[in-house]
Order: structure tokens, then C-alpha cells, then sequence
């Protein structure tokens, strides 16, 4: 996959535009990285007009944290310029270092704790989406097909919200019931299996995407014919959402049930737990299993709140894709 080039500015731009190349065809290019590197590259225009390479003034000055940002936001406006200069040094392109990095420290949100009623609710405002009056244009009909389907693939997966609106049609075998996640946060590609209910979903409604975007490459495709944005996912789990409850949520924090949920269903476990939290982590694409543990500081909080599921309780996050139209 080669990205278009973005007259890029500085004295490194061709340098700019193979890293950009690269991280594409290793499908590890995202808008941030795109803005971050945008921002840097004129920056190191305006601000070292005389230069001929990239130096070590012009990283160390760009990724200084500026008084206005938290150490986190800091680190991820960093991460480019970081990928940027291992990859230079990698290739004997450049023998500048990466920037110091402040610590990330702990954050103090906690997600929301969903309800069954709320869950229930949400899905329920998904599967009851209505054309305006005399509208059935390709965009309405696809928000309607598109929306309870991929907010289900959400909470029953645990996928991260670009990791479900980039899956490429290819990367859900419907056959096996497996989902191949390439274009993640981290480095490596991982699997996870489809729940068994989940899977005549998919099947249903790729068939009947297929008859609306025939050529499309992206799973869920946005009515332009790429993938759907991070605004359109926000935007519609807002307004599905406000439809019939009162708090405040958002699409990540499905991910973040889906944790939740699953280690409130180990707490009478013994030594098997470690291998569950191993696989949780694995499945989750979360780079150690620390990362995974880190939801034990907010399970007791939630514990009380959220309803234990049975299989007979299911029934209703299932749509009925036949009525989608």
C-alpha cells in the first residue's frame, strides 16, 4: 500500500515520505501519526529554514513537553518522531536519538460501568433505525445495516473502535469465525474467534452490504467507499445512546466492558486464572499482560453493577438482520 506523497516541507522530506510509505505498507499509519508528522515537518521548516538533515535540535525541540499537555498526551504526540528515527538509524539514514519521554503515569478515569437495562437500551435504539421521509439514499441505508452490527462486533470482541471500522473484508474469515486484526496499536497481528452468535450476523449482513457496495475493501465501508471515520463511530453511538438512557458513555468503553465482564467471571478461579488473564491479554492485543491486570484496580468498583448474563438473557442483543431492508 503506498500512501500519496503530502509535500511535505523540510530539509528531510524525502526522508518523510519513505517513512510514510513504510508505515503505510506495514499498515501503521493512522491520522495521528499523519497530524503529528504534518506538525513537525513544518515545524522543523519554520523553525531550521538553513538546515540540510535532520538533527538532534529539531527533535529534542519538537518533542519537549509544552506546558499546556499531560505527560501522557505528551508521550503520544512523541510517537511518531520516535518510529521516525528508528526507522532512519535502522537504515543508516540518520544517527540521531529518540526524544526523552516523560513517564505516563496512572490515570485516574475509570470507564463506565454499562447496566444490563442501559446495554439493552443502547441495542435496542441500534436495531430501530428509521429512514427520514423521503430519504433512502446509500447512506442511510447503510448506517442502518452498519450500525447494530459493528457496536455488537464492539462488545462481544473487545476490539479497539479503529481496529473494528479499518478491518478490511478480507481480514473476517465467515467461514472459520475468525477475525484477523492487522491494523492495531501495536506492532503485531493477532486473532480473535467470532462468538458463535455473532456469526450468522456477519454473514447476513455482508451479504447484503455486498448488494450496496459490491466493490467495497473495508468491512463495514463508509458510503464514499473507504472505511468509516472515528467521527461517524462517535457521532452514531451518541445519538443511539442518548435515544433512551441518561448517562454519559462511549464506544471505547465497550472494550473496556468486555474486559470487565470477562475477569468478574474468574473470581472463584484458583492457578488456571493467570492463563485466562494471558488470554484475555492476547486477545485484546494488549502488549503485556500488565496492561491486562491494570483492570483489576476498577473491577471491585463495578463489580455490583454490572448483571451476570446467561444464555437465556442474551435473546436481545441479537438483531434480526432480515428486517434491516
Amino acid at each position: 500500500m503506498s500512501l500519496k506523497r503530502r509535500d511535505y516541507q523540510s530539509c528531510f522530506k524525502k526522508y518523510l515520505d519513505m517513512f510514510s510509505d513504510y508505515m503505510g505498507a506495514s499498515h501503521h499509519w493512522n491520522s495521528g501519526y499523519d497530524y503529528n508528522l504534518r506538525s513537525f515537518d513544518r515545524y522543523c521548516a519554520e523553525q531550521f529554514p538553513d538546515d540540510h538533515c535532520l538533527s538532534q535540535e529539531m527533535v529534542d525541540s519538537w518533542c519537549r513537553k509544552r506546558d499546556t499537555e499531560a505527560n501522557l498526551s505528551c508521550h503520544t504526540r512523541q510517537c511518531c518522531i520516535v518510529a521516525l528515527v528508528k526507522y532512519l538509524r535502522a537504515r543508516g539514514l540518520s544517527n540521531v536519538h529518540g526524544p526523552d519521554r516523560p513517564r505516563k503515569g496512572r490515570s485516574s478515569y475509570i470507564p463506565h460501568a454499562f447496566t444490563d437495562e442501559e446495554l439493552h437500551n443502547f441495542f435496542h435504539a441500534c436495531d430501530s433505525i428509521h429512514y427520514k421521509p423521503g430519504h433512502r439514499r446509500q447512506c442511510d441505508k447503510l448506517k442502518k445495516l452498519t450500525t447494530p452490527v459493528i457496536f455488537r462486533v464492539l462488545y462481544s470482541t473487545g476490539m479497539r473502535t479503529n481496529e473494528a471500522r479499518l478491518l478490511a473484508k478480507n481480514d473476517i474469515n465467515l467461514e472459520e469465525g475468525i477475525i484477523s486484526i492487522t491494523q492495531s496499536k501495536g506492532e503485531q497481528q493477532r486473532y480473535v474467534a467470532i462468538h458463535p452468535t455473532l456469526l450468522p450476523i456477519l454473514r447476513q449482513y455482508d451479504k447484503k452490504v455486498a448488494e450496496l457496495c459490491p466493490d467495497r475493501n473495508y468491512f463495514f465501508p463508509s458510503p464514499r467507499g473507504g472505511c468509516l471515520s472515528n467521527t461517524w463511530i462517535t457521532a452514531v453511538f451518541r445519538e443511539m445512546w442518548d435515544k433512551y438512557n441518561s448517562s454519559h458513555a462511549t464506544a471505547y468503553e465497550l472494550r473496556h466492558h468486555y474486559a470487565i465482564v470477562n475477569i468478574n467471571s474468574w473470581q472463584d478461579m484458583g492457578f488456571e486464572l493467570y492463563d485466562h488473564l494471558l488470554y484475555l491479554s492476547k486477545s485484546m492485543g494488549h502488549r503485556s499482560v500488565e496492561s491486562t491486570r491494570n483492570y483489576y484496580a476498577i473491577v471491585p468498583a463495578l463489580a455490583d453493577t454490572l448483571t451476570e448474563k446467561t444464555a437465556d438473557d442474551t435473546d436481545w442483543i441479537l438483531p434480526d438482520i432480515e428486517e434491516q431492508g
